[in-house]
């Protein structure tokens, strides 16, 4: 029993340590957006553009998707129903700027 106790708690803290931090893992909770926002794409750019082929991400159909983040009207519905409490309009005013400086 003891054994299987320190085995969750190692898994847990491995968790917690590698697994938290102000970055979109993508679940979708805080969908529906009113200002049409692919919140977690838009909000995972930054790291999507330095794991992939940056031009899959750099074509207009992207620069119009991440445009839209201008569009947000700051209702805090994408930030009340995130699980990991992230600031998510600040997270997409973030990913956009960072993604603008590759356009």
């Amino acid at each position: 029993k003891g054994m299987k106790h320190k085995s969750f708690y190692n898994f847990y803290k491995f968790s917690v340590t590698e697994l938290s931090g102000n970055f979109c893992r993508g679940c979708g909770y805080c969908l529906p957006c009113p200002a049409n926002i692919d919140i977690p794409n838009c909000a995972r750019m930054s790291l999507m553009i330095r794991r992939a082929p940056v031009s899959v991400y750099l074509n207009k159909d992207w620069q119009n998707k991440m445009k839209l983040i201008e569009d947000c009207i700051h209702c805090d519905n994408c930030k009340n129903h995130c699980p990991y409490g992230l600031d998510t309009p600040k997270l997409l005013e973030d990913n956009w700027a960072d993604y603008k400086s590759f356009i």
